[in-house]
């Protein structure tokens, strides 16, 4: 009995050991590639026709943070959404023409509208020299409080995309880290005036930190 006992914990050990080191053992089944982001200036709030400045740089290879490598992506389509949130009404309301956008015309960009009156942001790294890089810039045109976040678009919109050491079924994703992982104002959500923001960001290091949250008020 104990001899079966022995052998059971050997094989249970083995096998542990077998899925831990295995590198396509990946939870969730994406890849979660790290964009560094900055925003500038940092500030809990601005005045109406400050202008903010949305800029990322990422050198390859690019870091991955799930497996804890750094995968060689050739012009890989990091396509991303930059949605910010009015938290002056009772609805969950986004519209970007709250602001002024300004992008170089060398990056792709566009502003989607919807039906029901909400809008994002939909735009994509340029990959020059071994290097990804966005910038823009948003100019306030309304008074509120706001939640700004940052989200990949590259599963929906790129589709599957290979590179060296890519697992198959395991899909690509990626997540912000914004002025280094900073707290980004989140206490501005206490303010908004729908509840439902609290209850969606109370985990502050998924929900929050890995969207690019970031809150702030514009005054005039």
């Amino acid at each position: 009995m104990k001899k079966s006992i022995l052998i059971l914990g050997i094989i249970l050990i083995f096998n542990s050991c077998i899925k831990k080191d295995d590198p396509c053992n990946i939870s969730g089944g994406r890849y979660e590639f790290v964009l560094p982001f900055s925003l500038y200036p940092a500030q809990e709030t601005y005045h109406i026709g400050d202008t903010i400045t949305i800029s990322s740089m990422v050198t390859n290879p690019v870091y991955e943070r799930k497996t804890g490598n750094s995968y060689y992506l050739d012009d890989f389509k990091f396509y991303m959404k930059n949605q910010i949130w009015f938290m002056d009404t009772i609805d969950n309301y986004k519209n970007y023409d709250f602001f002024k956008l300004i992008i170089d015309s060398s990056y792709y960009s566009n502003i989607f509208h919807f039906s029901n009156g909400i809008s994002h942001l939909q735009f994509q790294y340029n990959y020059i020299s071994n290097y990804y890089t966005i910038a823009f810039k948003i100019i306030p045109q309304k008074k509120g409080h706001f939640l700004m976040t940052l989200w990949s678009d590259i599963e929906y919109m790129a589709g599957n995309q290979e590179f060296d050491g890519k697992c198959k079924n395991i899909k690509d994703h990626a997540v912000i880290y914004l002025n280094n992982r900073q707290d980004n104002n989140i206490n501005l959500i206490d303010e908004a005036k729908n509840q439902n923001y609290q209850s969606v960001y109370i985990n502050k290091e998924s929900n929050y930190l890995d969207a690019g949250g970031y809150c702030f008020k514009v005054i005039e």
